[in-house]
């Protein structure tokens, strides 16, 4: 209801991420009025908003590069290891005349994949990343790299859900709230 009223009613633009916010620096309206009251200049808020960009870029970059790199040093090893003792167990159940319902290893195993194709598409993404300007720049991030960061984080966390505790490399979720 808020965001309705705040566009129908109050004129108020919904910008919903830095992206979209950070050209409001360059908008007339806020050029006169940082000049009418001699805070700023164009050029001085044309400076900052071009900062601003590139330090958004940097930002988004250094997540996604080490959402690359924390998945595949750190998550993907334990999954793998959490996958192998669950296919061994399997195995072995097998070869003693019982079957085994691998639900579980077959949800591991896509999670695992789904996590790996990911973080190679996050990576791609990002050496894809070079644009000039900065503002197609920040919008590539925004746009083509953060959804794939959250995709890898969304198998990631998933994944935290299955694999044993004592593969899992970082802190879980329950142990940071309720500190052991």
């Amino acid at each position: 209801e808020w965001v309705k009223e705040a566009e129908q009613q109050r004129g108020l633009p919904n910008l919903k991420n830095t992206v979209e916010a950070l050209p409001m620096w360059t908008d007339k309206e806020t050029i006169n009025v940082f000049e009418k009251f001699n805070v700023l200049s164009e050029r001085e808020l044309k400076s900052r908003q071009e900062v601003y960009f590139e330090q958004y870029c940097m930002a988004i970059n250094v997540e996604a590069r080490q959402t690359i790199e924390i998945g595949r040093t750190m998550i993907w090893p334990a999954a793998i290891r959490h996958q192998g003792d669950l296919a061994s167990t399997c195995a072995s159940l097998k070869q003693v005349g019982y079957s085994f319902d691998t639900d579980t290893l077959d949800k591991v195993t896509n999670l695992v994949k789904n996590l790996q194709d990911s973080l190679n598409d996050l990576e791609k993404k990002v050496q894809a990343a070079d644009q000039d300007d900065t503002l197609e720049k920040a919008k590539y991030y925004s746009d083509s790299v953060i959804p794939v960061m959250n995709q890898a984080r969304e198998y990631a966390d998933q994944l935290e859900d299955h694999v044993a505790d004592d593969y899992w490399p970082l802190p879980t979720y329950q142990e940071m709230l309720f500190i052991k």
